[in-house]
């Protein structure tokens, strides 16, 4: 059940971040500050606010994407860094939505990836967002097929446990910054064959193409993690359905803009399963700021366009 509230302040959910701001992303001019609309959903599992942007026409087919931000106050955060993905979302014709963690679910403001009541399909956190998703798709007729969630940190974690409960639901992910299926934050230990992820898809299980980035200089979520994260999507590709998803890639470029990055892309059957970049100089703070910022808005780009690529396949199928 959705709610709208007054407008208030220009706010909207974004990254997992633990300061403020980095001196080489806060310089220069902010971005254009787009309408964003305060609403708020509930459910059986609780409720959460969430601030939505619609780009201007008409929405009815258009796609969704659903940001989850990460460990820090949204509203905070978004002082300093403006609303650059909803710029992103004009130019490329797609409806945004920012839920919000509340201080009373988590001190931090941390999505509960972590905890086991939350990663089951029906029920916590992540049904509460699926739900919103649902919501969303039917309020505006929006693009069933075109769905797409992701995050960085504690948001990008949580990704990969809606991929795994509902990939009938999310066409493609885009899990930065955050974790495998199933990670034990106190070990680090984590199942990398990608069983644990199609056994909780179940009946509908379908590999679920991802976007996956991690800085190298990443110190909070570390550069290891990021590449446990994608084993174990690949394994789980192949145990999915796709048995010729790539363990190496298939294509490797450069680029420099905002920050020296290499790109690898993992394809099978003329789909791009997987994309994975490691920008080389950002730590945990400005990779976060990369992904809201006005300078990271050739990332974002590159972000929409690789989940904007993919439509909603049927079980076992990657790319609809």
């Amino acid at each position: 059940m959705a709610r709208t509230r007054p407008r208030g302040r220009m706010t909207a959910a974004v990254l997992a971040l633990l300061a403020l701001s980095m001196p080489f992303l806060s310089a220069g001019p902010a971005s254009a500050q787009a309408p964003v609309v305060e609403r708020g959903f509930a459910n059986a599992a609780g409720s959460r606010d969430f601030y939505l942007h619609v780009p201007p026409g008409d929405p009815t087919g258009k796609p969704l994407m659903v940001y989850l931000h990460g460990c820090t106050d949204p509203q905070r955060q978004l002082a300093d860094t403006g609303f650059a993905l909803t710029e992103v979302a004009d130019e490329l014709g797609f409806v945004l939505a920012y839920p919000i963690q509340t201080a009373a679910a988590n001190e931090r403001y941390c999505w509960n990836w972590f905890d086991p009541a939350n990663q089951a399909r029906g029920q916590g956190e992540s049904s509460i967002i699926a739900e919103l998703t649902t919501s969303l798709i039917g309020e505006f007729k929006l693009d069933r097929s075109r769905v797409y969630v992701g995050g960085y940190s504690a948001g990008g974690a949580m990704s990969t446990v809606l991929a795994a409960d509902y990939p009938d639901l999310y066409a493609a992910i885009a899990p930065m910054a955050g974790g495998p299926y199933g990670l034990d934050p106190q070990t680090f230990g984590a199942d990398l064959s990608g069983a644990s992820v199609v056994a909780a898809m179940g009946e509908r299980a379908r590999p679920v193409p991802g976007f996956f980035l991690q800085d190298l200089a990443d110190q909070t979520s570390l550069y290891p993690i990021g590449r446990a994260n994608l084993a174990q999507w690949l394994g789980a590709y192949r145990l999915a359905g796709e048995p010729a998803a790539p363990t190496a890639p298939t294509a490797v470029a450069t680029t420099t803009d905002p920050v020296p990055t290499t790109v690898e892309r993992y394809a099978a059957g003329g789909c791009v399963l997987a994309e994975f970049r490691t920008p080389i100089g950002p730590d945990h703070i400005g990779g976060g700021l990369l992904m809201q910022s006005a300078r990271g808005v050739a990332l974002q780009h590159d972000l929409m366009n690789f989940l904007l690529a993919h439509r909603l396949g049927a079980p076992r199928e990657a790319c609809g």
